[in-house]
């Protein structure tokens, strides 16, 4: 598809926004709309209609669509279900051609609300109409601003979200914030009764802005469009997904929450598997991995090398890689002797490679064994555990008073000009190089440098390895297309 015949360009950028349904009430769904968007950096015209309030969070409310001075680009609607029907006929007769339809109570309730949801649809194709919903929360743009959802995504990034769950894009956004994930666009499609997950994956996958595509699935509604559009842009992109519904109690919670059509778990294996989609276990994973691949040059075999300054987590991630299906070569003596300088007497220095503790230097784990490593031919990536900055220093201060004179200022800035250029080292080389660290980036500075200078750091060694299996797995995809 042509990313401007996609109706979603609009939805997505749109110069001009109504909400219908927000109050002066906080606990209003669309209030809560109405001011993610207001916060959220857009730029376009906001416009607000209400039937009872002159004034709704300081914009003047409008009694009905047919009193705005204008169409706009895009209406969002929180509005009784009983008369979706009629404020979508009028957003038609108005010219607004882009609609959100957050309310719920349509065919996720059952056949009346089928009914009705027919009904949007026939409404929809006689004023030319394409929606998103009903029963969804929207959509998020970090690069124009236009948030509807809950929460504000805090940082923009790469990784693009479809999901049939609004929590999913939503009440996510704080963890996804908290673990360093930047998104570019997370669209909510709620009962997809117009606008669905095709449409949307054609969409991102002409994006410039997304680099990896992330899919929570309930259930495909157009089972050979899907597959035709996802093998087309899983040449162009990595896309993850997470299915749910395979199982009796799955697809009953999936058909009373969106009036999903979900199918048996080993149906929609094989399709997303045909499809070149990688599945994902868990929503810790889809979040995981797709970070990985929306930052990560991708990498030429599975031949991974581990750096570490502590043994125990340099031993589970090269138990878990082999799990995996990676492999953790031994070291050449050639190449072991190019770092040997850098070990100490007692550490390995076979792969893993283990500093110990050692934050005399720290040098050599952040410049020179991984130019060393990536920059042979004996491994395909590497991974890292123990990202120490200044925050077990000012522990240390902290505890030992004035009795020690620890020079954290010069300290922060040596770690700070290291770490830019540790960041850079996967371009530079060609290589993925990412790692684990059970500090926080709210706790340890250095985390969220590297984080946002694009190398994703886990709060785990496990989820580390995971992501970089999904890495191996696209790169397979790709060479055998």
């Amino acid at each position: 598809m042509d990313l401007l015949e996609s109706p979603l360009v609009k939805i997505m950028n749109p110069e001009s926004v109504v909400f219908l349904g927000p109050s002066n009430k906080v606990s209003n769904m669309a209030t809560g709309q109405l001011l993610t968007t207001m916060n959220g950096g857009y730029k376009g015209e906001i416009f607000v209609v209400h039937p009872k309030e002159d004034n709704v969070l300081g914009f003047k409310a409008y009694k009905s669509v047919a009193d705005l001075p204008k169409p706009v680009d895009l209406a969002i609607m929180v509005v009784p279900t009983r008369i979706v029907p009629e404020t979508l006929a009028q957003c038609g007769e108005k010219g607004i051609k882009r609609v959100i339809i957050s309310t719920a109570g349509f065919r996720e309730v059952g056949e009346e609300g089928g009914k009705q949801e027919r009904e949007l649809n026939e409404i929809a194709d006689k004023y030319g109409i394409r929606f998103i919903g009903p029963n969804c929360i929207g959509v998020c743009n970090t690069k124009e601003g236009i948030c509807t959802t809950w929460f504000v995504p805090q940082k923009s990034g790469t990784v693009s979200l479809i999901s049939q769950s609004g929590t999913y894009v939503s009440h996510t956004l704080p963890y996804l914030s908290r673990l360093g994930l930047g998104l570019a666009k997370t669209i909510s499609v709620g009962n997809a009764a117009n606008i669905d997950t095709v449409d949307c994956l054609a969409y991102l996958g002409d994006d410039p802005q997304t680099r990896a595509i992330a899919i929570y699935l309930e259930g495909i509604q157009r089972g050979r469009e899907f597959i035709e559009v996802a093998k087309e842009v899983t040449k162009k992109k990595p896309v993850v997904a997470l299915y749910v519904g395979g199982s009796e109690a799955g697809a009953r919670s999936g058909s009373s929450h969106t009036g999903a059509l979900s199918g048996p778990d080993e149906l929609y294996d094989s399709m997303l598997k045909q499809c070149g989609i990688i599945r994902a276990d868990t929503l810790e994973d889809l979040y995981d991995w797709a970070w990985a691949l929306a930052t990560q040059p991708l990498p030429k075999g599975r031949r991974i090398a581990i750096l570490s300054n502590s043994g125990g987590p340099a031993t589970s991630m090269a138990d878990t890689c082999i799990k995996w299906r990676m492999e953790v070569p031994e070291l050449s003596n050639d190449l072991q002797s190019k770092f040997k300088q850098f070990v100490f007497p007692w550490a390995s220095s076979k792969n893993p490679i283990d500093l110990t503790f050692n934050l005399g230097d720290v040098k050599p784990f952040y410049d020179d064994i991984p130019k060393i490593l990536l920059d042979s031919n004996e491994v395909d990536a590497l991974l890292i555990y123990g990202v120490f900055g200044t925050y077990a220093f000012n522990l240390l201060k902290d505890m030992a008073g004035d009795r020690l004179d620890i020079p954290l200022k010069d300290m922060e800035s040596t770690l700070k000009g290291l770490c830019e250029g540790f960041a850079r080292i996967p371009e530079l080389c060609g290589k993925p190089m990412f790692g684990s660290s059970f500090f926080s980036r709210e706790q340890e500075p250095l985390v969220a440098l590297l984080e946002d200078n694009g190398m994703p750091i886990y709060p785990s060694p496990d989820r580390a390895v995971k992501a970089m299996a999904a890495l191996c797995h696209y790169a397979e995809i790709k060479r055998r297309d």
